[in-house]
């Protein structure tokens, strides 16, 4: 019965990726915003922002505040540790999504080393072995459908069409979370969706805290720095840091490549997100 119900969440998986490259794809941005951000839900989108910002002052700030200066930084290090691993299953489906069979590997491999080394608990791997982190909004970029209008979402912040969806997709498919779900009650899951969504808005709020303020004061216009900010670093995720040139509809293969060398690359520079909560 449970076996059934697993392939059912599979197949269903894979039914909403189909639906979502097609409607991210639908929902093209025009060619004249190449360059800006379409933005023509701006007045509604304002108004999300606003109310995230006070969100975001009046409750995430301070508990945010609180968590830094009271929780050890081990701890704090241990946290972003397991979130890490949890999210490997959906960080390298997606590598492998996309094509890149050498992500998929090394997601595996810095996961496995990481739980072999230090349990979960510490990154044992570090700069050697890189996080190389993918989302399923990233895929569908990969695989041609545009970002489409830029949207502000309450409680969740910047986004756009596609990346929306891809949120989406990604959290319905969360390996961990259905297992949970199939072996666990529907408290059990409950208190693991919401202790682990709890876990992550701490852990991602905590290492910009400080330079959201920075930018709040520098900036004439908040929500167009926002929206700018946020359309040059998911342009960057999806390209991995490379070029800005169109990318490539990837070709899944298993053969290695000789002419490139078998090592792992040096360690690129993290880029803070802005993302207001």
């Amino acid at each position: 019965m449970q076996s059934n119900t697993l392939r059912g969440h599979v197949r269903k998986f894979f039914c909403v990726a189909v639906v979502s490259v097609a409607l991210a794809a639908c929902a093209g941005t025009p060619k004249d915003a190449a360059e800006d951000v379409y933005d023509p839900f701006e007045p509604v989108n304002r108004v999300f922002f606003d109310f995230n910002i006070f969100l975001d002052k009046t409750v995430l700030r301070p508990v945010t505040r609180f968590y830094v200066n009271v929780v050890p930084e081990g701890f704090r290090i241990t946290l972003h540790n397991i979130l890490e691993v949890l999210n490997t299953p959906i960080v390298a489906t997606n590598h492998l999504l996309q094509g890149n069979v050498d992500g998929f590997m090394h997601t595996l491999g810095r996961a496995t080393f990481n739980l072999a080394g230090g349990a979960g608990l510490m990154d044992v791997a570090g700069d050697k072995a890189p996080f190389k982190d993918e989302d399923f909004g990233q895929t569908m970029a990969v695989w041609g459908a545009p970002d489409g209008p830029y949207l502000v979402l309450p409680f969740f912040g910047p986004s756009n069409v596609r990346d929306a969806i891809g949120t989406g997709v990604d959290s319905a498919a969360e390996p961990v979370g259905i297992l949970v779900g199939e072996f666990g009650s529907d408290l059990t899951s409950y208190l693991f969706s919401g202790s682990k969504l709890t876990a992550t808005v701490l852990d991602k709020r905590s290492r910009i805290l400080g330079q959201l303020e920075e930018l709040e004061k520098t900036s004439l216009d908040f929500y167009a720095t926002i929206r700018s900010l946020y359309q040059q670093k998911r342009r960057d995720d999806i390209r991995n840091g490379d070029s800005s040139e169109p990318l490539p509809i990837p070709e899944i293969t298993f053969e290695r490549d000789d002419s490139v060398p078998r090592q792992i690359p040096a360690p690129t520079p993290t880029k803070a997100s802005f993302t207001p909560n």
